[in-house]
């Protein structure tokens, strides 16, 4: 029968956690796949969890604003497990705070006790134990949190148990001092040498500091302040405080003493709090494993920074710890990494689209009229709003100085003139907001004009025609390479943002798969693009100081290519001269001068390129001027209609998982060589 209502259960608890993941789906737009895998590895500490030798620890991973720790705190209030839930933000313990982390998880966590407690680690990022230079630092206070995900169980001494042992060993010294000096107790009373046993007792309190504004008497060891003393002094309640009081009666002084010392050794030195049965949360930001994350653009593709994102694993993460935390650290933190990826161009629109809907039900509700807004209102909240790299707070932020400020003003203004409302259409154009009152039959009444102050979308607009075109046809000199040597087209090509410096960006479609020498020196020739452009089109004197990052990547390129990719006459690697690497070899000018010829080579290749596509490069550098960003598509339809290079309309581009074809050389090359084995076995036998 007990079998049969365990099946029973088990199946109760496997069903709430579908519910649990259905109804946290439709909270969180993006995340379908980390919530089924954080639901799949917290599902055995649900089902059993005082089957746990350790705890279950389960580590999220990602940018920040990217729903961590909402989402466990979701997943708490669904449970319903709000009293065995602790949530402690590790930043607050980088500094000398973290002397009392270990009284939290102790004293404070006590109740945890051998119950399926839910614990979440966040910004566990700050509790590296590694400084930048792979250098300890000295964290010994936070070894508690080490000693938890590890076995769950943690040695400690309780704070009042030290206190409680304080109170006693002062009253035995006390009580030591007295029967050398002749006191004696008869029936819990001091009979003999009254003055020397006030003048011991006299700063002594065993339970309160005032003594519960007794005064010291004879009778002290009757008193309300010494019983309570000795009654929270025993561990365990098989005394009470009227037994303790009644057997007082009965002692001398010697055993007295006796009598506490034994209450004493009742009470460990320590105590072990065991949190084996917990499922533990470790939530961080590791800026090492995403490196994109340094990025303010708010013009970066945010499909471009979810692509980026989808490639980090979990070599990737553990990697990135190493660089805070020792080995063994990283071990006890397991093998359950959930990674996050970055929001797509579609999940912040669905997130915009959803709050706006939360926000035409509150008017819905409260007024008692429809709200529709426009697809133009998505587009201008996106615009303002989304910075791939801070995930969805700035959209929030938005919609509420946007939106949500304004509802107020257009409330008042249809109370105000009295208008029978049934839908309000909300549009946005020409740095204005549009409101247009419509009655219940759908026939417009009114409408309202709002100006708007943008502070992103402004930044994009163009403010030096000249300045623009000269960044137009450096982006498009990017562009043009990348597409023409890759055969690859780039993501997009940008000449105006609304970054701090405003300066444009290209992204570059890579190909999948390894470093070769061809794809570092076709690397170099389209990083120089910018500087070749300018050259051409502008001449060699007005050349830009945004050329400066380009030459010097190029440069990095190059001599990564002769030094470590064997690209130069030596297939070896060459390091500096001071260096300590004694299985390396130094390095000489004559590397510096190979390194060189590759620059000059590649550079001679993008001017070359250039120029049989100068018509190519002024159109795509004429649009840049006046258009702030060019798509992969549009991009696509400028190379076939005005490059001079004919595959480009024949043969066509491809996709960076097809630049790579090494498996079809290894089987072309396998059936060449069974193809010569078998002619030479033929010409043998015959």
């Amino acid at each position: 029968m007990d079998t049969i209502i365990t099946h029973k259960e088990l199946k109760e608890k496997k069903k709430n956690l579908e519910i649990i993941t259905s109804q946290l789906k439709e909270r969180f737009i993006g995340l379908d796949s980390v919530i089924d895998e954080v639901i799949s590895l917290m599902m055995p500490w649900y089902l059993f969890p005082e089957a746990q030798l350790r705890p279950t620890v389960v580590n999220l991973w990602g940018l920040t604003g990217s729903g961590k720790t909402a989402l466990i705190q979701c997943i708490v209030e669904l449970l319903e497990h709000r009293k065995l839930y602790t949530h402690i933000d590790m930043g607050e313990f980088e500094s000398d705070s973290a002397t009392w982390i270990k009284n939290i998880f102790t004293d404070d966590l006590e109740f945890f006790h051998q119950k399926p407690a839910v614990i979440c680690l966040d910004e566990f990022q700050f509790a590296r134990t590694l400084d930048n230079g792979q250098r300890e630092l000295g964290k010994d206070k936070l070894r508690v949190i080490w000693d938890l995900l590890d076995s769950g169980k943690i040695e400690y001494i309780p704070s009042n148990s030290t206190y409680m042992l304080f109170r006693a060993d002062s009253c035995i010294k006390r009580l030591d001092k007295a029967i050398k000096s002749g006191v004696i107790l008869e029936n819990g009373e001091v009979v003999a040498e009254e003055e020397v046993f006030l003048k011991l007792f006299e700063p002594f309190f065993f339970d309160h500091h005032d003594r519960y504004n007794e005064p010291l008497s004879k009778k002290y060891f009757l008193s309300k302040d010494f019983i309570g003393g000795v009654y929270d002094l025993f561990e365990h309640d098989d005394f009470s405080k009227d037994y303790i009081r009644e057997h007082i009666k009965t002692l001398s002084l010697p055993e007295l003493k006796k009598f506490i010392l034994e209450a004493m050794k009742t009470r460990p030195a320590t105590k072990e709090l065991d949190l084996s049965q917990a499922l533990i949360f470790v939530l961080g930001n590791l800026d090492e494993a995403y490196p994109m994350s340094h990025s303010m653009n708010p013009d970066i593709s945010a499909d471009e920074f979810y692509e980026a994102t989808t490639h980090i694993t979990i070599a990737t993460i553990k990697s990135a710890l190493r660089k805070r935390f020792r080995s063994e650290q990283i071990a006890r933190l397991g093998n359950n990494h959930v990674i996050y990826k970055s929001f797509k161009n579609i999940h912040f629109r669905q997130l915009i689209a959803r709050e706006l809907e939360r926000i035409g039900k509150f008017v819905k509700v409260s007024f008692g009229w429809s709200m529709d807004f426009d697809d133009s209102i998505i587009d201008i909240v996106y615009a303002e709003g989304v910075f791939p790299s801070q995930g969805t707070r700035p959209v929030f932020t938005t919609i509420k100085n946007l939106i949500e400020s304004r509802i107020g003003k257009l409330v008042m203004e249809i109370i105000d003139k009295n208008i029978t409302t049934a839908t309000v259409h909300w549009y946005y154009a020409e740095e204005h907001f549009l409101f247009e009152i419509c009655d219940a039959n759908g026939k417009y009444i009114y409408s309202l004009l709002d100006e708007v102050n943008l502070k992103i979308d402004n930044l994009r607009k163009t403010t030096s025609k000249s300045t623009q075109a000269h960044t137009g046809i450096h982006e498009a000199g990017h562009a043009i390479l990348a597409a023409l040597t890759l055969r690859i087209l780039p993501s997009v090509a940008v000449s105006k943002t609304a970054s701090d410096d405003g300066e444009g960006f290209c992204m570059i479609n890579f190909p999948n798969g390894p470093m070769t020498k061809d794809s570092i020196r076709k690397d170099i020739i389209l990083t120089l693009g910018g500087y070749a452009a300018e050259k051409l089109i502008f001449g060699d004197d007005h050349t830009s100081s945004g050329v400066r990052h380009d030459i010097e990547n190029a440069s990095e390129l190059a001599n990564r290519a002769v030094r470590q990719y064997a690209m130069g006459s030596d297939p070896i690697h060459v390091v500096a001269a001071n260096s300590s690497n004694e299985d390396s070899f130094y390095h000489t000018e004559i590397y510096s001068q190979e390194a060189i010829r590759v620059i000059k080579s590649c550079m001679q290749e993008a001017e070359s390129i250039l120029l049989r596509n100068k018509l190519l490069l002024l159109k795509m550098g004429s649009y840049l001027t006046t258009h702030a960003r060019m798509e992969e598509t549009m991009i696509g339809d400028f190379i076939k209609r005005y490059s001079t290079e004919e595959w480009v309309r024949t043969e066509g581009f491809i996709g960076k998982d097809q630049y790579y074809n090494f498996h079809e050389v290894i089987e072309l090359q396998i059936q060449e060589a069974v193809k010569v084995a078998s002619e030479a076995v033929e010409l043998e036998l015959s």
